[in-house]
């Protein structure tokens, strides 16, 4: 959730650099009392997402990846197909670079999905309850990327969706061949996921399936 004091402190830009905002400044802005001004920041700066440098106030990026998260959830909402999954961060089994980094594939993906992947997958363990929905998906039109040989090894087919995770784009991939089950899903995007959105294994990230053309 998004509260009125981020939403004021991104505007002045505290999310790039430290701001000398004072906090009747903030209570003028957000229609409250200086007293309940002053309590709301010293509660954003003990849950980690705001700090105090030299008498400036500056947004942290566990704040930045909330706004991102609530902001691409308002976006699956208005524009999307309003299918979301909320995974758990896991470790895969490490086939997801060699596979991701295959130059056949990487000309299909930037082609067909409009980027180039990082090398590497972001695994997401769903509840059993989001099955249904991974099953509901599947039965939509992919952005099919087509399998190759290389000698005697063949590659299969990819089934693609396009996404939004933690407000960056991406896509749930669906190798022909894969030995993860229906509880897992694998997503690529141009961007270094975990890097990025500062994720560690058993965080809790939001997808949202991107409307389709």
């Amino acid at each position: 959730m998004i509260t009125e004091i981020v939403f004021y402190l991104l505007q002045k830009g505290a999310h790039k650099e430290a701001k000398r905002i004072t906090t009747g400044e903030i209570a003028d802005a957000i229609g409250v009392s200086q007293q309940t001004a002053s309590r709301k920041l010293i509660e954003l700066e003990k849950d980690g997402q705001l700090e105090r440098v030299m008498g400036k106030v500056r947004l942290t990026d566990k704040a930045i990846v909330e706004v991102r998260k609530c902001v691409s959830e308002v976006l699956a909402s208005l524009e999307g197909t309003g299918m979301i999954f909320r995974g758990k961060v896991v470790r895969g089994l490490g086939e997801g670079s060699f596979f991701v980094g295959q130059k056949e594939y990487v000309a299909q993906f930037k082609k067909k999905l409009g980027f180039m992947p990082f090398k590497g997958t972001l695994n997401l363990f769903i509840d059993a309850e989001d099955v249904e929905k991974r099953l509901t998906l599947r039965e939509e039109k992919p952005i099919e990327i087509p399998g190759f040989s290389k000698g005697k090894r063949k590659f299969g087919k990819i089934a693609a969706y396009k996404c939004m995770i933690g407000g960056l784009p991406g896509a749930i991939v669906f190798p022909d061949y894969s030995q993860h089950g229906l509880q897992t899903l694998e997503i690529i995007s141009s961007f270094n996921l975990r890097k990025e959105l500062k994720l560690e294994d058993g965080a809790i990230v939001p997808v949202e399936i991107a409307a389709h053309d």
